[in-house]
């Protein structure tokens, strides 16, 4: 049906802005907007025929509304996809698509310098009636066409052909566009109208503020089609906190005119600085004229300084510390990033909530709302420009520039754009990534700069352009754990995943020597990625542009494998390990003397690349419940309570040593008493003391205190905290250890037979009623079992299983951690949480975890090792039968070689104390058949 737009459909909104309170009403200089947001022609060009064909001086059948996108608006073509490796949108298209409405434009705006603004769209190309007047690839600032030379009063045509074709984006598979983030929309979002102003305009309207002179220089351009001599300019000021405005004096300069002029505005005594905790913002609107031009532009910034010292960041001065998000672009309802501000209040918010005081935009940049918001609420925000790969010619980096160049222009003037990166894990091309950054420092000098996030996976060395590093290591060494600044790393990535799999986990560790190597300060790139099994109720909740397909396939996965009714407890026993694992990622950062901030992957949920949930909030930024947000604020707040110490088993024949330490990242020095207590789990203290008259310094870390503990008066194996609070505040923080008893000697076997093989004999034996404790050998399971992997999966299985196999590198295991029962009589002298803790290191590494899919569907482990979404084993690394009239109990974990461990000891001892009892009466039955099938026999 053809769509007719009648002028009094358009909105006809005229903007005023006051250069200074004293200006008389009737000069007041005016812009005037024609609205274009609502019903659009519409049609698709999937073979790409519209221009040949002439479609800009047709009418289109089709309707759609903007600002929206052809999956909101439901066109496109009805997705089958049942992929695995992102969520999938409902109606899909790639191509051209074209966008036509017809606009009466009003008699004053004859004369005028008329532009046409679409504030975030993909590869346009723009007809006025039968005219092209341009075309635009920028994709993360708004795309403006001047389009005076063909809008005369009254009745025109106005033609957008919008192309989301990725070929043109040869940027990688980045987050501005991708299905694994974003989504590949087509459509035009945010503001969309037409504006006329003055022949001579304000073009551009920078201010650079001046913490140290108190008084900001602004920079504005000016179009001069009217050809004036001279100008006056007044900048009049408002001043915004606690949602009151309240206006300063107005500055006024005649000033002979020019293409670009810089001027200044002293704010004296009265100005007032910004940051995270306090976020006074300014409204400059700076007006010129002359004769009867009169034009005006405003412009919101805050006053500061973000800068570095040495290898930390400061604010006015003043160290912080970037306690840093990932953010990939993941809005499941909209397949788009919000348009407008309180949207991004209500993201940046929950952030906040859960102590992140900085945002990366991974390979993408957002809107302006989000910076709105970011300057409102005090969020340091790191942006990039949409890159993932190798910059290998010319043409893309000259692309790339105007990008960056656009972003500037758009949203430096915000306080929060703090951090501007080149792209995500740049491998190539390294010459123009530099010429680029340093184009962009001469162009504004405003945020500190970055060649780009992990450039080479950590191993390019610091360029002289970047102000800062983000890796996750620096190369001088080659693939070592001394140089790495995260505790995690995928298998192809670093031998054994790096620090947390392949060493006795501690507290005792920092990142002093990265820390040592560099002029700069580093922010340890994507930390974490600990996969989280998930809550598939989740699904639910994809009602928008997307559905959880993915998710829906791995569901009918677990309900194959008859484990569904093990869900939740899946999900919450790996996500309680991950946020353990998590804590001590975070703690060592905050450990670390001069080191400048970390960037989690992440607080929440990425549906794409083969699916990685490893947010403790998920996809919808919603909590997960795995967490309470007190105890995650533990680890990552503006003050960190922190204990060092080697090791968290210990035995009752040793001291317990820890260091104290105090990370201050406040706004103040704090001089407040220090109390520690090692205390039993019902909560009665075995020591204790008030440490008064601490003071600690604001930015960075002070030592309280070593502690020693002697341990003697503990006799049987028990699970100990440490806690350390800061006399009336909030910041508290909690460590478990784990005693065991030193002299205790290895649990009399009595009518336990501890084998290492099952023969013919020794089946002989059980089937006649013998007790069997079963350690079999790696090499006879090795065909049904898989490896021992102490943290959760890193990312997800599938994607970097298969990096590691093209790369002939080891596969990880991709298990997600134990899942017991605490309260199980095996474990009455092991004491135990529900999912794997810290004393489970040495046990999880000696171990092979069994495959027992051939097992009964109801049948379950006492130990059992939550598998990846992905395969779905069940799998078991403590698990009992009854055999004839015999007991089998089967550890896959080789205590009997481990026996210098104290926890190995005891879990050991445990076991025999366990099956030594009429506890030990298994439920399921097994024959000689079903073990061989197993590799048992």
């Amino acid at each position: 049906m053809k769509v007719t737009f009648l002028a009094l459909l358009l909105s006809f909104t005229t903007v005023f802005s006051f250069a200074q309170s004293g200006i008389n009403k009737h000069d007041i200089p005016t812009r005037a907007r024609l609205d274009l947001k609502g019903a659009w022609e519409f049609a698709l060009d999937s073979a790409d025929k519209g221009i040949q064909e002439q479609w800009y001086s047709k009418d289109f059948d089709g309707q759609m509304n903007l600002p929206g996108t052809t999956d909101l608006n439901k066109k496109g073509y009805h997705n089958q996809d049942l992929t695995t490796m992102h969520y999938s949108r409902v109606y899909k298209y790639e191509g051209p698509a074209w966008y036509r409405r017809k606009v009466i434009i009003p008699k004053d705006f004859k004369g005028k310098h008329i532009s046409l603004f679409l504030e975030r769209t993909k590869t346009t190309k723009v007809w006025i009636d039968q005219t092209l007047v341009g075309g635009s690839s920028i994709l993360q600032s708004p795309q403006t066409f001047d389009l005076s030379k063909y809008l005369t009063p009254g009745e025109h045509t106005v033609t957008i052909r919008v192309d989301n074709i990725l070929k043109l984006t040869p940027y990688g598979n980045v987050h501005i566009y991708s299905d694994d983030a974003q989504t590949n929309w087509n459509g035009i979002i945010g503001e969309l109208f037409l504006e006329a102003t003055a022949k001579t305009y304000i073009n551009n309207l920078q201010v650079f503020p001046d913490v140290e002179h108190k008084k900001i220089n602004v920079k504005m351009g000016i179009s001069n089609a009217a050809d004036l001599k001279q100008v006056t300019v007044d900048l009049q000021l408002e001043h915004i906190a606690d949602g009151k405005i309240t206006k300063l004096a107005t500055q006024r300069f005649k000033q002979a005119s020019a293409a670009e002029m810089t001027l200044s505005y002293d704010f004296g005594d009265a100005m007032q600085l910004w940051d995270e905790y306090n976020r006074p913002l300014y409204r400059l609107t700076a007006a010129i004229s002359g004769g009867k031009i009169k034009d005006a532009a405003t412009a919101e910034f805050g006053m500061r300084k973000f800068s570095t010292n040495g290898t930390q960041f400061s604010i006015n001065g003043r160290t912080t510390f970037l306690k840093g998000k990932h953010d990939a672009a993941v809005f499941p309802l909209t397949g788009h990033p919000p348009m407008d501000v309180d949207g991004w209040l209500k993201i940046f918010n929950v952030a906040k909530a859960w102590g992140i005081n900085h945002y990366r935009f991974h390979s993408w940049s957002p809107p302006k709302a989000a910076f709105t918001a970011a300057d409102q609420l005090g969020i340091y925000l790191q942006v990039e420009l949409p890159f993932w790969g190798g910059l290998d010619n010319d043409t893309l980096a000259s692309a790339l520039r105007a990008e960056g160049i656009a972003m500037l222009k758009h949203f430096a003037n915000h306080p929060s754009f703090v951090m501007f990166s080149h792209g995500n894990e740049i491998w190539g091309g390294h010459d123009r990534v530099e010429q680029n950054i340093l184009a962009f420092k001469a162009y504004d000098p405003r945020p500190l700069y970055t060649m780009g996030s992990n450039v080479n996976i950590g191993y390019h060395p610091l360029q002289k352009s970047s102000d800062f590093f983000v890796g996750s290591r620096t190369g001088s060494k080659g693939d070592t754990i001394l140089t790495h600044t995260r505790m995690t790393h995928a298998f192809a990535d670093s031998k054994n995943g790096a620090r947390l799999n392949a060493l006795p986990p501690s507290t005792d560790f920092d990142y002093s020597y990265p820390v040592s190597e560099l002029r700069v300060p580093i922010v340890s790139h994507e930390i974490g990625q600990y996969q989280i099994y998930p809550d598939y109720r989740e699904i639910s909740k994809y009602t928008g542009v997307v559905e959880a397909r993915n998710l829906e396939v791995f569901k009918q996965r677990l309900q194959s494998a008859g484990m569904m009714d093990q869900n939740i407890a899946f999900q919450q026993a790996s996500g309680m390990w991950a946020a353990l694992c998590y804590k001590a990622e975070l703690e060592a950062a905050f450990r670390t003397s001069g080191f400048g901030g970390f960037q989690l992957l992440d607080l929440q949920d990425f549906p794409g690349q083969g699916t990685a949930l490893v947010g403790i909030l998920d996809a919808f930024m919603d909590d997960k419940k795995v967490i309470s947000k007190e105890d995650w604020r533990m680890s990552i707040n503006d003050v960190v309570l922190l204990a060092a110490f080697p090791k968290y088993v210990w035995t009752n024949g040793e001291p317990f040593k820890a260091k104290l330490e105090v990370a201050n990242y406040s706004n103040k020095d704090l001089q407040q008493a220090i109390i520690w207590k090692l205390k039993r789990k019902n909560g009665t203290p075995i020591a204790m003391s008030v440490l008064e008259g601490m003071v600690f310094k604001q930015g960075g870390l002070t030592t309280v205190k070593e502690i020693n503990i002697p341990l003697s008066a503990i006799k049987q194996a028990e699970q100990l905290f440490l806690e350390i609070t800061l006399e009336n505040t909030a910041y508290k923080n909690v460590y478990p250890i784990w005693v065991y008893p030193q002299d205790a000697p290895v649990a009399p076997k009595k009518a336990v037979n501890v084998l290492t093989r099952l023969d013919a004999n020794t089946l002989k034996q059980l089937q006649g009623g013998a007790k069997v404790l079963l350690f079999p050998q790696a090499a006879d399971v090795k065909a049904n079992a898989v490896g021992g992997l102490f943290p959760p999966e890193f990312w997800n299985y599938g994607m970097f299983k298969g990096i590691s196999e093209s790369n002939k590198k080891p596969v990880s295991p991709g298990t997600l951690g134990l899942l017991t029962n605490a309260d199980h009589p095996l474990f009455r002298d092991f004491p135990t949480d529900s999912h794997t803790n810290w004393q489970w290191y040495s046990i999880i590494k000696a171990s092979n975890p069994l495959i027992l899919d051939k097992t009964s569907q109801a049948y379950r482990p006492v130990v059992q090792v939550i598998d990846n979404l992905e395969r779905n084993h069940k799998l078991g690394m403590v698990f009992e039968f009854k055999v004839g009239k015999g007991k089998l109990l089967v550890c896959m974990s080789q205590l009997n070689l481990i026996m210098d461990k104290p926890e190995a000891r005891q879990f050991y001892n445990s076991i025999v104390n366990y099956m030594n009892t009429s506890d030990f009466n298994p439920a399921q039955d097994i024959d000689a058949a079903q073990l061989r099938e197993l590799g048992l026999l």
